[in-house]
């Protein structure tokens, strides 16, 4: 039963108490007392694995919280209000408290991984796929370990995933006692149930970077690798994080002379690399000299007076029916005083049903909260701004919206992403071609088979809204983050929608082909995909034409085909503001201007919701 609950609610604790009205703390379970039960049947009951100790106490010092944690190797704990008083106020995880640190605004007091990553006893961190899990287990449980790193080989120790505690305590699968009710005799092995494609920071990753990744993902470890070969050179656990934003660097451990922008990642069949927002602007299929000339429009020239906004105690279901309502792919957060606090987007939506897990694990009415997926980092522009200094402001962001605010710091207006392309649709036929703007092939096309998870991660990964969906003969469509969070990820009589999968293969080297081989999948890529039959455009075709066609079939890219038929890639609405972008980039590093004379408009406000 606590193993259902840990599963069900995605946490690392569960916190045994005396009663609901007294709250006392009697114990607690983790991940790691769970997956002390090996098999179907036991007669344990919580309070024979429960632990006592260690706890946190609400008015302690997170750096004693934390040490604490460290030295029993222990990844979450109850929080009680005193030692003389052992009422339960909440649960804290070493993530959470790095994630607390963060939205705080405090900078690590070491910069890049390489400075607090762990080094020491790196083969204790290693796995390969082939071992049994019971090696893995029992260094999980007895000594301690809060994930190990999964490479191809120990002589190649390529990083290809990761297997913590919580890879055990999500599946039965590697139970390895005769009294699993399957029957097993022999071990699984760790492939079985890693985690394929997790990211991997190289040594100049900034902390901040990599905190990021792991706080979102409840990666309790991540692979550090040579930038050059992919070799493992360390391992970077949540409590090297904890340590880089609470005391600095290790000692002895100088900054590297580079930093990069990494991670990658590390996922052998579906290879996705993280980009910089450098790498961002600049991912097309042919580089062109940059424009000259700005478009000539302001900030306040495209801004409209007002958006739809919600409430931040509003829940994800509320944001979803007003985005129905008022036909908008954005929403306004405010608080209880009316101050703006935040943006939901459909793209946020889908942090809704995907956040702390893949995609398909999540249900659509489940009740989250605004402020649980709403974007806070918005951008903020002044009305003299060109439209490609907004543009580029987005980009780095990855924010669907910004603020337009007068010299008092109010808000006079908003612009959208759909506002910028809109504006470029206007004026700026014959500015570039689609292979100029364009995400190519490696980055911008999913297989129709590929999973959902890993087609979301990509376009999170690439700041894109779309992919093209090709199955290398034909173009299937287009899998777009408008119409994602309205996919059908639950079916009302069997539950959460699976792929049931058929191939033929051969019984025998050189035979026919006879086999079958049957797979169930969670839903794929070609389950959200729009299909857009004949529907695409050429390199060579104008940029306007790709951005006619979006608004035609109400998506947020089209495919790409060069002149010889062959797909290419994809042309997205994001790749619209990275064209904006780039120019005002260029202008900035060439210390030119990219101001537009200021135009005076009123105050802007959240419409009424």
């Amino acid at each position: 039963m606590v193993r259902a609950l840990l599963r069900e609610n995605e946490e690392p604790i569960a916190v045994l108490v005396d009663s609901e009205k007294t709250m006392k703390l009697q114990g607690y379970v983790t991940w790691r007392e769970v997956i002390q039960i090996t098999s179907h049947y036991s007669s344990l009951r919580a309070k024979d694995i429960a632990l006592d100790w260690p706890v946190a106490y609400r008015d302690e010092d997170v750096r004693d919280a934390v040490k604490r944690m460290e030295e029993e190797r222990v990844y979450a704990v109850p929080v009680v209000e005193s030692r003389d008083n052992p009422v339960v106020v909440g649960v804290v995880s070493v993530a959470d408290i790095v994630k607390a640190l963060m939205a705080a605004g405090f900078e690590p007091a070491a910069e890049t991984v390489a400075e607090v990553m762990t080094t020491e006893g790196l083969e204790e961190y290693i796995t390969t796929q082939h071992e049994g899990v019971n090696k893995v287990w029992s260094d999980l449980v007895y000594h301690g370990k809060l994930g190990k790193i999964v490479v191809r080989s120990r002589e190649e120790p390529i990083p290809v995933g990761i297997v913590s505690l919580r890879e055990f305590a999500e599946t039965g699968r590697w139970f390895f006692h005769r009294e699993s009710e399957r029957g097993l005799k022999s071990i699984a092995k760790v492939r079985s149930i890693m985690l394929r494609g997790a990211p991997a920071a190289t040594p100049e990753t900034p902390v901040q970077y990599a905190a990021k990744i792991m706080v979102e993902n409840d990666f309790p470890v991540l692979p550090v690798v040579d930038e050059e070969t992919g070799r493992l050179v360390g391992v970077l656990t949540i409590f090297d994080v904890a340590r880089a934003y609470l005391e600095g660097a290790k000692p002895g451990r100088v900054k590297p002379a580079r930093r990069a922008a990494l991670p990658i990642e590390v996922r052998p069949e579906e290879r996705v690399t993280y980009a910089s927002t450098e790498t961002v602007l600049q991912q097309v299929l042919v580089a062109k000299p940059q424009a000259e000339a700005l478009v000539g429009l302001s900030a306040a020239d495209v801004a409209r007076p007002e958006l739809p906004a919600v409430t931040v105690n509003d829940t994800v279901e509320h944001a979803r029916r007003m985005m129905l309502r008022y036909r908008t792919n954005y929403l306004l957060v405010v608080d209880e005083k009316g101050e703006i606090v935040g943006v939901v987007s459909k793209w946020s939506m889908l942090r809704a049903i995907g956040l702390k897990g893949p995609i398909w694990k999540r249900r659509v009415h489940d009740r989250y909260f605004i402020d649980y997926v709403m974007d806070t980092d918005i951008p903020r522009v002044r009305p003299d701004d060109s439209i490609e200094q907004v543009a580029l402001r987005m980009v780095e962001s990855k924010a669907e919206v910004a603020i337009v605010v007068g010299d008092d710091g109010r808000p006079v207006g908003f612009i959208t992403k759909d506002d910028l392309v809109d504006a470029y649709a206007r004026l700026q036929a014959g500015r570039a071609r689609v292979e100029n703007v364009m995400t190519p092939g490696r980055i911008g096309i999913v297989h129709p088979h590929h999973s959902l998870h890993h087609a979301v991660k990509k376009m999170q990964t690439f700041y894109l809204d779309a992919l093209t969906v090709y199955d290398g003969s034909r173009i299937i469509g287009v899998v777009s983050a408008n119409r994602l969070p309205f996919v059908a990820y639950e079916d009302a009589v069997t539950g959460i929608r699976s792929r049931r999968l058929v191939w033929v293969r051969k019984l025998v080297r050189g035979a026919a082909k006879k086999g079958r081989y049957v797979k169930v999948t969670p839903l794929l890529v070609i389950d959200a995909t729009v299909p857009l039959r004949d529907v695409y455009v050429r390199t060579s075709d104008d940029t306007v034409k790709s951005i006619e066609l979006m608004r035609e079939h109400n998506v947020d890219g089209v495919p790409v085909v060069d002149e010889e038929g062959r797909v290419v890639g994809v042309v997205t609405k994001t790749d619209i503001v990275r064209e904006l972008a780039r120019t005002a980039r260029l202008r900035i590093e060439r210390g030119e201007t990219v101001k537009i004379e200021k135009k005076e408009k009123p105050e802007a406000k959240p419409k009424a919701g």
